[in-house]
């Protein structure tokens, strides 16, 4: 075949295949890195809702009320004097801090007692200047701000906290993006500045922005804690199971060219790093380090069955070519698993499907091309490595308790997918975008100290829109939204609400010298409009846009759950579905769309899950030529699975944008083991027709490597343990421990279920050699395709015999049917001391049913050349009746008209 020259080629071109690869590496390097600013070219996105299609409705809705009312996700810096802030001294502090603010780089406003205005009447006049210029002005009205700003809704709790002694500066950065933002060092820079003009003892700070980057640089302290962690691993595991420093580095280094490969097509695809694509590396690294374990395990059974070794050369190219098969087909079931997440429709899970699957090919190849060339230009010590004593103990128990607690192993798994779908049942989509923090982290403690002393530090807003100009100054509409900002205020997850409405009360109240009775809406439009274009400005642009036909509410909340902001925004677009028209409105913000994109990347989980189990079994299907024995090699790794979904249940840590992965990711990986085993096994019951030999010998031969590679990956997840993020975190202890359940249900569930099925896999079929079309030539087979023919004899035993066997001895007892495929035989018996010869057989003779059919044997039969036969008996026949039904219909009527012949000629003898 194609594929297995152009392997063979690379293993026979050592030198060449290192330099075409190394060439390869240069390239990819040189696309990582941005010769500009001398740094990696790779660019992190932090930015769930940016996970959401364009074509999104609430992300369109969201960048809607962006590009109306400009950034409504403000950073929030909070000072804490540790006394009154409304003396002379702390606000002239806020005033000067302000100042300073407004002049850093990239600031567009901010927000503070220093700007925001003091609405105050005298008469006809109104007083528009801010708290902190009245009190200069006035330092006599200094003790009645605090009350002042109390009264006024749009202030409360929003620039000074509850105990009167914090106050807050919402700072609006426009034409900033996020890498300039982390670039600059915000965060630390504005903290820095704020203590050095008012020597406050407490700087805090947050908002979107600021947890954007801190998600950032732990995403970037992932990547310097996983790689390295990585390939400690990866050496680690390569010299406990290889026990030679040079097969670990030319594996090691195998595996960095996958991961250099996979960055490059990263920055090929145009795709960002963000929480998912950022699994993608350790993922195929992970898989890479299993595929270089299988194939210098090839490498050394190879070294252990020659006495004396082949050549180094010879080795390594037996090695590729019987390696070639299970790691392609290893590659296939794990990309399928990925392949499924595309019907998402999501582009962060699209993202994640494509580099990961590509990602996993690419280090299939690597071990099939670099990795033979870099053992044979580095040699290696010979060291014949054989399953220990250990491995084989317990793979002997392990295979007596498959056979005689079969029915226990069942039931058991049967009883635990159960109890895990029945838990599954309640899982809901579940995400911190905060908390998942460490809860030492500097941005989780100003996050719930700014939460708990302000009225909320997660802001979003209510978009509404009419689409009628000035329709937002009617009276009646008017009152509609407040009603609803009354309403939003009573919701146990809001801390305040403000909006256009209660600006006009304000401001009517302003104009009423501060009588309370006047704090209402106008009866008329006019003077609503009125009150908005001169007593309003730059309030009511936050608020309201310049035709008074779209306008929108500021609600502050104090949960960032995705399950507290699910709960809340489906109240919320209830309540928004009853407003009267021309009122359209939706609630928006950065939060509520990241807890959307966890709501989407979740809500296929069961759909993804479900799709990846059809294409793995689809696949194995195909490769096993039985949907039958796709279903029990899948079976044994579902159950892992719905364990899986249970213990989310259990822990209640529920859906999250990484633990939705683990159920596709660790189906594709663990199959893999399953597939290593049932073919072993199938080979072990053809050779020795016996079920519990074959079973204690598959075990016995794979039980090490599978362990090997179960402990690799399970050390290659747990790596993301070190992250700050808690999402990666759980990654990383969930995924190792559903592989370890993998491992268990491997070793116990598949060896049970697999004595019940005979494998034929779609390679054995292509390279069965049954000589010309056996369809034609060998009457037992007539009628069938070449296919069939091939699925019969693989469901048979196919023999080597050399010249001199006996196959059959007159007047034994005996049930097998032989079939001569090739070579020489004769019939004799032995009467009156003499021998006399019956028959000479070739190719397509049958001999021995009448034993089949229950009768003692007539004669003995001799090979006379090395000869190939079929040999079956009832219970071959019995699986292939129920396995492939037509071909079992056509073998009996072959058997039955060549017995028919039979007996037609010895009637023909007698007469």
């Amino acid at each position: 075949m194609l594929p297995i020259r152009c392997l063979q080629a690379c293993v026979a071109r050592p030198r060449l295949t290192l330099l075409v690869f190394s060439l390869l590496c240069l390239l990819a390097a040189a696309s990582c890195w941005d010769w500009q600013k001398h740094q990696l070219a790779l660019v992190i996105d932090p930015a769930l809702e940016r996970l959401l299609p364009a074509q999104d409705e609430d992300r369109k809705v969201f960048e809607q009320a962006r590009s109306i009312f400009g950034d409504r996700d403000p950073v929030l810096l909070t000072v804490n004097f540790g006394s009154e802030v409304f003396t002379a001294e702390h606000l002239a502090k806020i005033d000067a801090l302000t100042q300073a603010l407004r002049e850093q780089p990239g600031v567009s406003a901010v927000f503070s007692l220093a700007t925001a205005p003091n609405l105050l009447a005298s008469g006809e006049d109104v007083d528009v200047s801010t708290f902190t210029q009245q009190a200069e002005a006035t330092p006599e009205t200094i003790p009645r701000l605090k009350a002042q700003l109390n009264s006024n809704p749009v202030y409360k709790n929003g620039l000074v906290s509850q105990d009167g002694k914090e106050t807050a500066f919402a700072i609006s950065l426009e034409g900033m993006n996020e890498a300039q933002f982390r670039a600059a060092n915000y965060p630390d820079a504005l903290t820095a500045l704020a203590k050095k003009i008012t020597g406050a003892p407490t700087v805090r700070i947050t908002g979107v922005a600021v947890v954007k980057r801190a998600t950032t640089e732990a995403l970037l302290k992932t990547f310097r804690v996983t790689v390295p962690g990585i390939f400690l691993v990866i050496v680690l595991v390569l010299v406990f199971s290889f026990r030679d420093l040079r097969l670990a580095f030319a594996g090691t280094l195998t595996v960095a060219v996958a991961m250099l490969f996979t960055f490059a097509l990263l920055r090929l695809l145009g795709y960002r790093l963000h929480v998912l694509t950022a699994l993608t590396p350790v993922l195929v690294v992970t898989q890479g380090l299993c595929y270089s374990i299988h194939w210098l395990s090839e490498l050394m059974h190879e070294e252990a069955d020659d006495a004396p070794p082949a050549p180094l050369a010879a080795r390594a190219e037996n090695a590729t070519v019987k390696g070639a098969l299970p790691l392609f087909l290893n590659s296939i079931t794990a990309s399928a698993g990925f392949v499924a997440l595309l019907t998402s429709g999501l582009p962060a899970i699209s993202q994640f499907a494509i580099l990961s699957s590509l990602g996993i090919v690419i280090a299939m190849v690597l071990t099939l091309t670099l990795l033979p060339a870099l053992v044979q230009l580095l040699g290696h010590k010979p060291v014949h490595l054989k399953t220990g004593k250990f491995y084989i103990a317990v793979a002997n128990w392990l295979a007596a308790l498959a056979i005689r607690k079969r029915g226990l192993i069942i039931g058991v798994s049967v009883c635990l997918m159960a109890i895990g779908l029945t838990l599954s049942a309640s899982l809901k989509p579940s995400a911190e975008f905060v908390r998942g923090f460490p809860k030492n982290s500097a941005v989780l403690l100003d996050y719930d100290a700014i939460n708990a002393n302000f009225a909320g530090a997660n802001v979003l807003t209510v978009l509404i829109e009419t689409n009628v100009t000035d329709s937002l100054t009617d009276p009646a509409l008017v009152g509609k939204i407040d009603k609803l900002s009354a309403w939003l205020r009573k919701q146990p997850e809001v801390g305040a609400v403000y909006g256009y409405p209660d600006l006009i009360k304000l401001l009517n109240r302003s104009l009423n010298e501060g009588n309370a009775a006047a704090q209402q809406i106008p009866v008329e439009a006019a003077a609503i409009k009125q009150l908005l274009v001169f007593g309003g400005g730059d309030q009511v642009k936050n608020l309201l846009d310049a035709q008074f036909k779209t306008a929108q509410l500021v609600v502050r909340v104090k949960v960032d759950d995705a399950g507290s902001l699910t709960d809340f925004s489906h109240r919320v677009e209830e309540q928004l579905k009853a407003l009267p028209p021309p009122l359209n409105a939706h609630l928006t913000g950065s939060s509520l769309l990241a807890t959307h994109t966890v709501e989407n990347l979740t809500s296929g989980q069961w759909k993804d899950v479900l799709l990846t189990a059809f294409i793995i079994w689809t696949v194995l299907a195909i490769i096993f030529t039985s949907p039958r024995a796709a279903l029990i090699a899948l079976l044994p790794n579902l159950t892992p699975v719905a364990v899986y979904f249970g213990l989310l249940s259990l822990t209640g840590i529920g859906l999250t944008p990484t633990t939705c992965l683990i159920a596709s990711v660790v189906l594709g990986i663990s199959v893999d083991d399953t597939i290593h085993y049932m073919i072993r096994f199938n080979e072990e019951a053809r050779a020795s027709g016996s079920e519990e030999l074959a079973v204690r010998h598959a075990l016995g031969g794979v039980l090490k490597p599978i362990t090997l590679t179960m402990i690799a990956l399970c050390l290659g997840f747990l790596v993301f343990t070190g992250s700050d993020m808690e999402s990666q975190v759980q990654f990383g202890w969930l995924a190792a421990f559903t592989l370890f359940l993998s491992w268990i249900s491997d070793i116990t569930l598949t060896p049970a279920l697999a004595s019940l099925v005979r494998i034929v896999t779609i390679w054995d079929m292509l390279r069965l050699d049954l000589g010309q079309s056996p369809q034609h030539t060998i009457p037992l087979l007539s009628g069938l395709s070449l296919r069939q023919a091939r699925t019969f004899a693989l469901l048979s035993n196919l023999e080597a015999v050399g010249p001199g066997t006996r196959l059959i001895t007159e007047g034994d007892y005996a049930r097998n049917i032989y079939v001569v495929v090739d070579g020489q035989l004769q019939a004799w018996v032995e009467r009156d001391g003499e021998k006399k010869l019956l028959s000479s057989m070739g190719r397509g003779a049958v001999m021995g049913e009448a034993g089949y059919f229950g009768q003692r044997r007539t004669a003995n039969v001799d090979a006379l050349s090395e000869t190939r036969l079929l040999r079956f008996d009832s219970q071959d026949l019995e699986r292939l009746r129920v396995r492939h039904p037509r071909i079992a219909a056509t073998v009996f009527r072959n058997l039955n008209r060549i017995q028919a012949e039979r007996i037609s000629r010895m009637m023909t003898l007698i007469k």
